[in-house]
């Protein structure tokens, strides 16, 4: 009878530790319990609850490559969370720029809140590479702001600071909230031109030099106007357009047989007909926009702008680069009643063009 009851005893033992060694399935709180790690390929009916949230991907990677030349697959939750990788962007010279380019970003369908950096190279990003900043230069430190920050479809972004005569490549990444930065997307490539500028002198009846401007007879009392107009042509890619100077060497009409009198040039800005002698260069016509006649020498009628030593503004293109932008001046004196006469008053002007890069 004794050892009947011990052997119930060991069986009671053996079952009680069997029921110790119960476990929770998985992690828990006061408000969820993991049950299982897995689900199916099919996906699941809801993935939210009240006090719960899961993220997840079905399926597992079965093959030898996750890449090719234009795609890469990136397998597991991290890279379902990143946002999508943006196609190539528009990057273009739209105006012979040589110091800038313009580029806009192809978002890839990502949501707004997404930001993004455009990153650039001169060596196809084998080691030369440089990210564009907030004021749209060039620097070593990557930076992400919002598509409408970056100008979205219009007018995009105008990268500046770049070198002449090169050749740009751009690619862009995106980056969305607190998760991770995803890869930089497709390249292109635009080139910058080197700087540009002409300029060209001809009068009337011609067309290479030495000019020569004849005002023919000056009677006393009366305005006369040169028998030519002289025409400037410019054509710059500067920044800042193109700009055409006057200057001479006399400061008016002089005559060495009359004792080198002289008959001065206005002072600034002045009507020829209410003064009894003077002198100066009055514009007549621009053309090939954006070119426009600059104070003093855009009067009409007699009134002409000074001439002398002080090289001042005649024309200008606006601060604006021009094509074939051309503008035209002529002169006009007036001599007094107690003007020596003689046949030799002459001046000398110069004509200065420059672009403003």
């Amino acid at each position: 009878m004794k050892f009947k009851i011990f052997i119930c005893l060991f069986a009671y033992l053996l079952i009680f530790a069997f029921l110790a060694q119960k476990a929770n399935a998985g992690p828990v709180s006061s408000s969820f319990e993991l049950k299982e790690y897995g689900f199916g390929s099919g996906g699941i009916a809801t993935s939210s609850s009240t006090n719960f949230m899961f993220q997840g991907i079905a399926g597992e990677v079965e093959t030898a490559s996750l890449s090719s030349t234009n795609f890469r697959l990136g397998p597991g939750l991290t890279y379902t969370l990143q946002p999508n990788v943006p196609p190539a962007p528009t990057f273009t010279n739209p105006s012979n720029y040589y110091n800038k380019l313009k580029i806009v970003i192809d978002t890839g369908g990502n949501s707004t809140d997404t930001t993004y950096a455009i990153a650039i190279s001169t060596d196809s990003f084998v080691s030369n590479i440089n990210y564009v900043q907030a004021d749209n230069t060039l620097g070593a430190s990557i930076f992400f702001q919002n598509y409408t920050s970056w100008g979205g479809a219009s007018p995009g972004t105008t990268i500046i600071g770049l070198t002449p005569g090169v050749t740009y490549y751009a690619k862009v990444a995106a980056r969305r909230g607190t998760f991770q930065q995803g890869s930089f997307g497709g390249i292109a490539n635009a080139a910058t031109i080197n700087p540009t500028f002409t300029f060209s002198l001809q009068t009337t009846n011609q067309s290479v030099p030495p000019f020569t401007v004849g005002i023919g007879v000056v009677n006393a009392g009366q305005v006369t106007t040169s028998w030519q107009k002289v025409t400037t042509t410019i054509s710059t890619n500067a920044n800042n357009g193109g700009i055409v100077y006057l200057n001479d060497t006399s400061g008016g009409l002089v005559s060495a047989t009359a004792s080198n009198y002289k008959i001065n040039s206005v002072a600034v800005q002045n009507d020829l007909t209410g003064l009894a002698e003077g002198y100066g260069a009055r514009g007549v016509s621009v053309s090939g926009a954006p070119m426009e006649l600059v104070s003093p020498y855009n009067g009409n009628g007699n009134t002409v702008g000074v001439v002398d030593a002080t090289k001042r503004i005649f024309a200008d293109s606006t601060q604006t680069p021009v094509t074939n932008g051309s503008a035209s001046f002529e002169l006009q004196a007036k001599a007094s009643t107690t003007t020596p006469a003689a046949t030799d008053y002459a001046d000398i002007i110069t004509v200065i063009a420059t672009g403003s890069f």
